[in-house]
């Protein structure tokens, strides 16, 4: 069957000499016919031309070759695999008579004699994972890894060969992000109805820490739900359920705490205290009470886990005057689950109050900041607030010097009271500071300061996530002190102006085997105040200040590794981005990575981050569930500098059904992202008139050219010059 005819030109030269052929063409033409006019009238002159003309029209048809394209239908055999979903979310009878898998494998009966006999249909079964027509995983309740079953798919080396996959599911409980997908066409054909006909009580979702804090309290959020239309006084069973949190002891659930909820207006939240007494990672239950007659109890319990860490980092906080800068900062910091927070400030006369987490041997703290660097020594790094010089001794001062040079962090926090204008340029302290100073330093700029990262710095970790809130924002703040330039050394990490002079805001540097930050400004805070997007970056900036500076993130002295995320699905890609710790140590060196499963290991590129300076970024594909080993290593040159491990594990998420309703946008955007197309289980019919019409056929393309094709273009060219040759023999011309 044809379906489209088209002309198409293939000239044999470029635009250029085409042109010049004819006007060439056209030039001989006139020249001749002009010629012919001075020994006869114009009509015979004419009718002696047009063989000529007709000749010269040939011999361009041939320059320009045109070919004729015809496109015609031919059947194309292969095959195409119907995969169905067999996990118990598919035995949900959510049309009130029959379940899911019912409808889906009556749906695969409806199509054995409708497709065109080239088309082979192959079944399969998935739920956790893939099985041959008919057979399952045979667990009391199956769950759904659609990743995973796409990802193992797309491990197939004969897939390819598969006309498309037809996709018989009601989708996942979980959103898939960047799955690995099969290179054929899937044809999702989605199963189920609209929530609002059933009966049906669920949890709708669980809020909770990824990471927790051992003996401090966390919170839990249960958000639930009621559908209620499937009538029969349904309604009237929703006061009064109960809700339960549990926790996994010795592989047995415990209980922790129950409340009751009323579920009349078809949405509740519910929420628990809990504390995590022992290290390690803890697992919870919540639960809802089965209502008769609802839908399923699938929905009804939800599963999740918590690691319970111990602090890793400790940070001093010590000033004499409490400000808003101190409340700010302790607010933010407190969000990292593995900082400890120990404030030392006084209250009356010399008399001082230490605050927050205690650690054995900081009872010297409670007399004021200490004159030995042996006690510093407990505390990762030591934030210090605004106050003269006058109110240190020199003993105190020593301590701090010997604590940063020995390998310690100082964080300065600027105010009137700080840095030259605390008259601390005649002060050991003086050597700690990223920039110059002078005791004869003026009061602070008050105004309005927009706020900048410097070229030299962005893609710096600590700006990591906080350089685009700072230009989306329009950041700035309202106080400056007058420093002077950054010392040799110094890294400059956010600047301001006052008025046409540049004026360091944020900067840092090495003293000994420590670091230094300090900030020129008391309102950095008020960003914590300006919104969400400013009170974030605020908190960001410096969560990841501290951890870059004592060294505290995952990696170690060379390099810190940054997840992406928290846990991973089967199917998703992993990025681990990677940041060398500082400019001087990238030079020469070469990362190596690895993902190990079992006893299977594979290697990994890491490749320079585009636009972001000392870092680099890994990608990790996790095709199956289970426990994975990411190794990295940093070496220079023969020598090994570094190594980092870490286990990766891999597994859906959500419990089976805890997301029942049917996931129309997923299964559209997967079928988008494969040249497919999305079928709703009413219209599973369309889908066998594609393959018909599309599928089951293919386009195929006939090139003939109009020159080559056949003697006729030979056989015209001589009549033509057997015409004029008789047509000038009866003029006399010959």
């Amino acid at each position: 069957m044809t379906l489209l005819a088209t002309m198409q030109w293939r000239p044999h030269l470029g635009p250029l000499g085409c042109a010049a052929v004819m006007a060439a063409a056209a030039a001989w033409w006139w020249f001749v016919y002009q010629r012919l006019l001075t020994r006869m009238d114009r009509r015979p002159a004419l009718i002696l031309m047009a063989p000529r003309t007709a000749v010269v029209a040939l011999l361009l048809l041939a320059l320009f070759e045109p070919v004729w394209m015809v496109e015609t239908r031919a059947v194309n055999r292969g095959r195409l695999l119907a995969l169905l979903d067999v996990s118990s979310s598919m035995d949900a009878r959510d049309d009130g008579q029959t379940t899911r898998l019912a409808r889906a494998r009556d749906t695969l009966k409806r199509w054995e004699n409708s497709f065109p006999a080239s088309v082979a249909v192959e079944e399969m079964d998935f739920d956790t994972e893939l099985h041959p027509a008919g057979h399952s995983s045979g667990e009391v309740v199956r769950g759904t890894d659609l990743g995973g079953a796409l990802a193992a798919l797309a491990e197939r080396q004969d897939i390819s060969s598969y006309l498309g996959v037809a996709l018989l599911t009601d989708g996942g409980d979980e959103t898939l992000d960047n799955p690995l997908l099969p290179p054929v066409p899937l044809y999702p054909i989605g199963f189920g109805t609209d929530p609002a006909t059933w009966n049906d009580v669920a949890v709708a979702g669980v809020e909770y820490p990824a990471t927790a804090e051992k003996d401090v309290g966390f919170e839990i959020a249960v958000d639930l739900r009621a559908h209620i239309g499937g009538g029969g006084g349904f309604a009237r069973s929703l006061t009064g359920l109960k809700v339960a949190l549990d926790e996994e002891r010795a592989g047995r659930w415990s209980p922790l705490a129950a409340q009751p909820v009323d579920l009349a207006n078809q949405r509740a939240r519910v929420k628990f205290a809990a504390t995590g007494r022992e290290l390690g990672r803890h697992r919870y239950r919540v639960t809802l009470a089965t209502v008769p007659g609802e839908l399923t109890p699938l929905n009804n319990v939800r599963h999740f886990a918590v690691d319970v860490q111990k602090k890793s980092l400790h940070l001093l906080f010590f000033t004499r005057e409490l400000g808003m800068d101190f409340k700010m900062i302790r607010g933010e910091l407190a969000r990292d689950p593995g900082l400890a927070f120990t404030a030392l400030f006084r209250t009356v006369g010399e008399k001082f109050t230490l605050q927050g987490d205690r650690l054995p041997g900081d009872e010297q703290l409670e007399a004021g900041f200490p004159t030995s660097e042996k006690t510093l020594r407990l505390y990762d790094g030591i934030l210090l607030g605004s106050f003269p010089a006058a109110d240190w001794t020199d003993a105190q001062m020593r301590a701090l010097v010997k604590y940063v040079e020995d390998g310690g962090v100082a964080i300065f926090l600027g105010g009137t009271d700080s840095f030259g204008r605390g008259q601390y340029a005649a002060t050991p302290l003086a050597t700690l500071f990223p920039w110059r100073i002078s005791s004869a330093e003026g009061d602070l700029w008050l105004g309005t300061f927009p706020v900048k990262v410097p070229p030299a710095a962005s893609g710096q970790p600590m700006l990591s996530g906080v350089e685009d809130a700072l230009v989306r924002e329009g950041a700035f703040v309202e106080s400056l002190n007058a420093v002077g330039p950054l010392k040799p050394g110094a890294v400059l990490l956010l600047e301001t102006r006052q008025g046409a002079r540049p004026v360091p805001l944020v900067a840092m540097q090495t003293v000994g085997q420590g670091k230094v930050l300090a900030v020129a400004s008391n309102t950095l805070w008020k960003w914590a105040t300006r919104g969400e997007g400013l009170r974030a970056a605020f908190g960001l900036f410096w969560r990841q200040a501290v951890r870059n500076l004592t060294g505290k993130e995952e990696g170690g002295r060379v390099f810190t590794v940054k997840w992406d995320k928290d846990a991973y699905r089967p199917g998703e890609e992993a990025r681990p981005e990677i940041h060398v710790v500082g400019p001087s140590d990238a030079g020469g060196l070469r990362f190596t990575g690895s993902l190990s499963r079992t006893n299977e290991s594979a290697p990994l590129a890491v490749e320079p981050l585009q636009g972001q300076a000392n870092t680099y970024v890994a990608k990790v594909r996790v095709r199956r569930r289970g426990e994975y080993v990411f190794r990295l290593t940093a070496s220079r040159g023969d020598r090994l500098v570094e190594t980092y491990e870490k286990t990766l594990s891999v597994a859906p998420r959500a419990d089976e059904g805890a997301r029942l309703e049917l996931d129309e946008g997923l299964l559209k955007q997967l079928a988008g992202r494969t040249g497919g197309r999305y079928f709703a289980e009413r219209d599973a019919g369309q889908f066998v008139k594609l393959v018909a019409a599309g599928l089951a056929q293919k386009s195929v393309f006939v090139e003939s050219s109009l020159v080559q094709a056949g003697p006729w273009f030979a056989l015209l060219f001589v009549a033509l010059l057997v015409l004029e040759w008789v047509l000038r023999r009866r003029k006399n011309l010959v």
